[in-house]
């Protein structure tokens, strides 16, 4: 029986049939669940990196964004999510996976990895789940918008009025009101040069169109005065109509970044920046094109002092330079060199013959710069985020010495520092020198907290090396040579002490002068003012 049935091969494709298609049912579970598998992974990248992306903007309450945007997508169960926040940095010269450090600040990056347990629909019977995870890593690049020498100008016995009048092109005969007035008129950058391109007969193009052309100062006065109300108004609408004024370089005055390339008309929907009216127009006198050499006649009303007269010149702000940026970290802003140029005149006494003093001055302040070093976006501790500016003081110098109109201008040369004949007398000879050097070699490190920020707290960079008056620190150090010619004068001592005496009086106006001048202009005697207006984190990025 056994025999004829093992040698009988009818049926055998049924049996090849049924084997074959059992096997097929295997292979075809296996492809399903691997399939399955690999779309589950798919998801779980896809939510994986929409939750990185969505916690970079916020990596302040990255954890809890992440955990939530997941619980959306259905991964309630959450044993295997990691949630790591530090700093990305774009360097090619490091391994990709070395440009994330987990927990290093500024924070700028969220690491999400998120492992989890996958769906098998037919294998579970016979196998354990694999493990299934994902990976994603997203960063946002803050972008700080801040200015640098916006210190307000102030009132001082017209000087103010002189030399803003002179750079612009206008006339200026402004109050202490009206400055004040200025100051606390607050416009948006954007709405600014929406409101100038209008002034220009622009209606279309983008801001960066705008920042290559040049505009007037009676321009920029009255697209001002077109978004003031009130007082303010009425001072700006003054200054628009007193003249046409001089031309100013918009592109220096504004560098916006790749917001340049946004349409006119797009204020509000970019940056929130109020910069000052008073802030704007003392930059832009600055700026302008007319005449960068200012002569101001100061002597009349300073005790002891006969005649007291003021040059000032502006250098072309160095490459990058400018007053208003934004950008992101390294973004940097520079201001322009300034000089002045000094001449006091004193009547001797009579142990010095009652001869005619002339001392004659030079100041050079370099130019100070402010670059981004950090910062961090808005979340809900911080509303406007933080930023930290590294500033660099202009290097100063204060000099007794004789500077001629040329070497005004010509500020790649250097002033000279020799001594210079102050009295000359029929029986006496003085010459003077003396010079004295601030300097900042390293930069300072301001922080803007959420606050300042928002209320556009002015901060000042002070040089360690400041001194307290450069005046009397000049005077003070002040090198003497005295030639005697004939008989019958007063000892050595008695005409250095009676000069010394006869000089002291400018040591106090000379930095009152020098102060407000630069003061006028934004700037300060070793200092630098920075102002941070925002900070904006758009468009995270995946990185990994």
């Amino acid at each position: 029986m056994i025999g004829p049935f093992l040698a009988d091969r009818s049926g055998n494709m049924a049996v090849l049939f049924a084997i074959a298609f059992s096997l097929s049912g295997v292979i075809g579970a296996i492809a399903v669940d691997a399939a399955a598998l690999y779309h589950e992974r798919r998801a779980i990248q896809s939510s994986v990196d929409l939750a990185a992306i969505s916690a970079a903007r916020n990596p302040g309450r990255a954890g809890e964004i992440v955990a939530d945007v997941l619980t959306k997508a259905g991964y309630t169960d959450q044993a295997g999510l990691s949630v790591t926040v530090g700093r990305f940095e774009a360097d090619p010269t490091r391994a990709p996976e070395d440009r994330f450090t987990p927990n290093r600040t500024p924070t700028n990056a969220v690491k999400v990895q998120f492992n989890r347990p996958g769906t098998l629909h037919f294998a579970s019977s016979f196998t354990q789940p694999p493990t299934i995870g994902a990976t994603g890593l997203a960063t946002v690049t803050p972008e700080v918008s801040f200015s640098l020498g916006s210190r307000l100008a102030s009132l001082n016995g017209g000087i103010a009025n002189a030399l803003l009048g002179t750079l612009l092109g206008t006339t200026v005969n402004l109050s202490l009101v009206d400055y004040n007035n200025l100051a606390s008129a607050r416009v948006d950058a954007l709405s600014f040069l929406d409101a100038l391109a209008l002034q220009l007969g622009v209606n279309a193009g983008t801001y960066n169109d705008i920042l290559a052309t040049k505009a007037y100062s009676g321009d920029i006065a009255r697209a001002l005065a077109s978004l003031a109300t009130g007082a303010q108004k009425t001072v700006l609408t003054t200054l628009a109509n007193a003249g046409r004024g001089n031309s100013v370089p918009l592109g220096k005055l504004f560098d916006l970044g790749h917001y340049g390339s946004l349409a006119l008309n797009s204020a509000g929907s970019a940056l929130n920046a109020r910069l000052s009216a008073l802030e704007i127009l003392s930059a832009a006198a600055a700026l302008a094109d007319g005449n960068k050499q200012v002569w101001l006649s100061l002597g009349g009303n300073l005790p002891g002092i006969a005649a007291l007269s003021v040059d000032l010149s502006i250098g072309e702000p160095p490459q990058g330079g400018g007053w208003f940026a934004l950008g992101p970290v390294d973004t940097v802003v520079r201001t322009a060199q300034v000089r002045l140029r000094i001449e006091a005149q004193f009547l001797g006494g009579l142990i010095l013959q009652s001869a005619l003093i002339r001392l004659p001055l030079w100041l050079d302040l370099a130019p100070a710069e402010a670059r981004v070093a950090g910062a961090t976006c808005p979340d809900r501790n911080s509303p406007n985020g933080t930023a930290e500016i590294a500033v660099l003081p202009g290097a100063l110098e204060l000099a007794v010495g004789q500077v001629t109109n040329a070497q005004m201008r010509n500020f790649g040369a250097k002033l000279p520092v020799t001594p210079v004949r102050i009295l000359d007398a029929l029986l006496l000879d003085i010459s003077a020198s003396a010079d004295v050097k601030v300097a900042q070699t390293t930069p300072v490190l301001l922080k803007f907290s959420s606050s300042d920020i928002g209320t556009a707290q002015m901060k000042t960079a002070k040089t360690t090396t400041l001194v307290t008056s450069l005046g009397q620190s000049l005077l003070g150090d002040l090198n003497l040579e005295i030639s005697v010619l004939g008989l019958g004068l007063s000892p050595l001592n008695a005409i250095l002490n009676a000069l010394k005496t006869t000089i002291a009086p400018i040591a106090a106006p000379l930095d009152s002068i020098v102060n407000t001048l630069l003061t006028t202009l934004g700037l300060g005697i070793g200092e630098a003012d920075v102002r941070v207006y925002g900070v904006r984190c758009l468009n995270p990025v995946l990185v990994g």
